[in-house]
């Protein structure tokens, strides 16, 4: 099992859940209103794209999230053809061992 770290400007919300549903993944810890400085500058009214990330947390099996990272990875490609903003969005991920 790998745990998923998806942080993403929170104006991106509705299509990342979109996405997350679309993959099968029906449980995940959400973490709104996060605040940070990135490759694509500060989440803190200084930068032209300011706003609030979000990032969510969701542990999935090898299957599964290699299908989400794939669907991002896709919705970015997407953007990029039709001339759009890539979407601010990144994934990290590291192996997880459920405990209890």
């Amino acid at each position: 099992m790998d745990m998923l770290m998806i942080a993403f400007r929170s104006v991106l919300k509705e299509r990342v859940h979109e996405l997350l549903r679309t993959c099968g993944v029906k449980a995940y810890t959400e973490f709104p209103e996060t605040v940070g400085t990135g490759q694509s500058g500060s989440t803190e009214g200084g930068s032209f794209y300011a706003g609030e990330n979000s990032v969510i947390l969701v542990s999935l099996e090898p299957a599964q999230r290699d299908k989400v990272a794939g669907a991002v990875k896709a919705w970015r490609t997407e953007a990029e053809h039709a001339g759009w903003v890539k979407p601010t969005i990144r994934i990290f991920c590291w192996p997880c061992t459920q405990l209890i």
